[in-house]
């Protein structure tokens, strides 16, 4: 619930998480960080009820533990923003900061609630100079590549467009003065009043072009970053005590940031202008990229680690400790220091022997940081080993519950094509808010897992890193946001060497090189690295992951939103296998049924009738015989929303990478496809 606006639970991580700009009626509200007030988001306890506890998923992120959003009446925090609001009748711009001085005024307060300012209170405004007119927030914003969001600076600059740089500042009124001629910026103009006299007007019809509105290399005046001092704000930390947004100070900025003559597309302008803010519409998709990761929570006894994951946690946690009050860290004072609180019995709730937690810590303490740091891949190797253990002795308070049958019980028209089927009658994933980025999203999955004092070697990555915008308000706050789902779940582990086989043919290789080849190109086109986890394999394990998907949801009833995936596939492991799972928080993801069609006699038609409806598409012979990619970036080839395409949130990789010719072949070649290769 944000105040006396209510939202489901899954949307307080997605739609509505911290940093996220939230439209309701009358109003536009911002997210603020999850431990604002406190450290359990909005949970005063020492162990809030809304606490849960994974060691794996703890110390893959560095925290105790995670908070998933409060159901029990205690509200996530929220502030009017943006703070710049027009009158619909006379156009005037208001800032809300002036309307709290005047909290003396009916106006600005919720009469049923008078001690609450204009960024507590859920009423709509009303404006000072127009009767029964509501106030609305302004439809643009600014933002950058670094994170950072502010209001539109409308004073800065009308008065910079004008060249009255000694009026910025001085109260003047300002209004948005619209044609009607088109919807078009350029038929909007903003004037500049001092009493009732115009200072002048200038069109909104270039704010989009970035370099033209924020910088200006010959007049440091009319450039942005020098107007602020290299200070932009982060208002979803909140308010400081004049009522301004917290700021942060961006360093690494020379001026001139580049040379004018330097190519656009030119690394060292990209980074310059990265710096500097865009304008942006309010509810325009890429303000906000949240950051979540999907983890399944496993047993302790279904994956086996070096060193156990809470002793882990637990030394991280101590030896940031003694960084924070400024102890050194080297191996021998860690371990004294553990040593005198293991005589003091600080330990003994972990259920080690003081031996093998002074064993376990060294070990710890000399691991090289590469082989401490957590990956995508290893959490994913993880899963998928514990997924086909036999014989799991699983904890009362654990959630999880498998059978793994024979893959040679199904029928699926490729002998040998599938080792094992797994059935998860208890399956319980964890979504985990890491921060968020904003403008584009974030070009390394597995930085999610780095905290901002990693020592991150390769440039761009290290760019990468900074881009990421943490959900924390307080470094020290041990935990992050989450969502819970419990439900059931289907896991495919395929044959390695069937599919190794099929791979490699030359015929497979030449329809897979197109995709990978618009994957260069794509990633060259974003900065991004080089991919580690395609190959046609993986082309083949998510398309046909998409149409089980599409097929389940015929079968048992659940719609496709409710279902969701995960791909094991890796280069560094040997790892096929897909995972179909209830992922809907609501009743929805609890109906029950998808495993029962996990059954050999269920799940051999389920797959057959998916591939049987492969063959044909209602947009054949175009959707199939395309040669040269389709959808973002040319990353799809045989696929389309007729055939293959599921809800996003339903799809690991925003449904990319999809091609039903690697199921069952072209037209001209179907010896392509996987199921046509008995």
């Amino acid at each position: 619930m944000i105040n006396e606006q209510q939202i489901r639970v899954s949307q307080a991580i997605h739609t509505y998480g911290p940093g996220a700009i939230a439209d309701f009626p009358e109003l536009s509200v911002l997210i603020l960080a999850h431990d604002f007030e406190t450290k359990y988001w909005g949970e005063n306890e020492e162990l809030p009820s809304n606490l849960i506890a994974d060691d794996r998923l703890a110390n893959a992120f560095n925290v105790e533990g995670f908070v998933r959003a409060p159901t029990n009446g205690v509200k996530i925090k929220s502030m009017r923003f943006p703070s710049i609001l027009r009158c619909p009748k006379t156009n005037q711009l208001f800032d809300v900061k002036e309307l709290e001085a005047n909290h003396v005024d009916r106006h600005y307060l919720d009469p049923k609630n008078q001690e609450y300012t204009v960024d507590k209170t859920f009423r709509g405004y009303r404006s000072p100079n127009a009767k029964d007119e509501n106030l609305v927030p302004v439809r643009w914003v600014i933002a950058s590549e670094e994170g950072y969001l502010d209001d539109f600076p409308f004073d800065w600059f009308i008065h910079v467009k004008l060249g009255l740089h000694d009026d910025i500042g001085k109260g003047n009124k300002l209004f948005l003065h619209y044609s009607g001629k088109s919807a078009s910026l350029s038929d909007i103009e903003l004037e500049s009043k001092k009493g009732t006299k115009s200072l002048g007007k200038f069109s909104l019809g270039k704010i989009f072009d970035q370099v033209d509105t924020f910088v200006d290399l010959k007049n440091p005046k009319n450039d942005y970053l020098q107007y602020v001092k290299n200070r932009l704000p982060l208002p979803w930390l909140g308010r400081k005590a004049d009522g301004s947004y917290r700021t942060d100070l961006i360093d690494n900025i020379n001026y001139p940031p580049f040379d004018e003559t330097e190519p656009e597309n030119s690394l060292k302008r990209q980074i310059a202008l990265s710096k500097y803010p865009r304008t942006i519409l309010r509810g325009a998709g890429n303000l906000y990229f949240p950051i979540v990761f999907k983890g399944v929570c496993l047993p302790k006894s279904g994956y086996s680690t070096s060193i156990p994951d809470d002793l882990v946690v637990s030394l991280k946690r101590f030896i940031q400790k003694m960084e924070d009050i400024g102890l050194e860290t080297n191996s021998d004072k860690v371990l004294e220091l553990i040593s005198d609180r293991l005589e003091a019995g600080k330990y003994e709730n972990l259920g080690y022997s003081d031996q093998d937690i002074l064993n376990y810590a060294k070990e710890y303490l000399e691991e090289e940081p590469e082989d401490s740091q957590m990956t995508v891949n290893r959490l994913r190797e993880q899963e998928f080993d514990c997924f086909l253990k036999p014989d799991i002795n699983v904890q009362r308070k654990e959630w999880y519950k498998s059978k793994i049958i024979d893959g040679s019980s199904y029928d699926f028209g490729i002998p040998g094509l599938v080792d094992n089927v797994v059935l998860l009658d208890k399956i319980k994933e964890l979504k985990i808010f890491r921060g968020f980025t904003r403008v584009k999203p974030l070009g390394f999955e597995d930085l999610i897992f780095e905290s901002k004092t990693s020592s991150v070697q390769n440039d761009y990555r290290s760019r990468e890193l900074s881009r990421i915008r943490d959900a924390k308000l307080h470094y020290d706050t041990p935990t992050l946001p989450c969502s819970e789902v419990k439900g059931e779940g289907i896991f495919i582990k395929f044959n390695s060497d069937i599919l190794n086989g099929w791979q490699d043919r030359p015929s497979v290789q030449d329809r897979f090189s197109i995709i990978e080849r618009n994957n260069s190109h794509y990633r060259r086109e974003f900065n991004l690295p080089e991919d580690e986890v395609l190959s046609a394999k993986y082309v083949f394990l998510h398309t046909l992951s998409h149409v089980i998907i599409n097929e389940l949801s015929i079968e048992c009833g659940y719609g496709s939103s409710a279902l969701t995936e995960i791909i094991y596939s890796s280069k560094e492991k040997e790892m096929d296998g897909i995972l179909i799972y209830t992922s809907a928080s609501d009743s929805e993801g609890t109906m029950g049924g998808l495993v029962e069609k996990g059954s050999p006699q269920f799940l051999s038609q389920i797959i057959n009738n998916a591939i049987g409806k492969s063959k044909w598409c209602g947009s054949d012979p175009l959707c199939i015989e395309n040669e040269s990619g389709k959808g973002f970036m040319g990353l799809n080839l045989g696929a389309c929303h007729s055939c293959c395409l599921l809800p996003e949130t339903s799809c690991s990789n925003m449904n990319k990478y999809l091609d039903r010719a690697m199921l069952v072949g072209t037209i001209d070649d179907e010896s392509i496809g996987v199921f046509n290769n008995k």
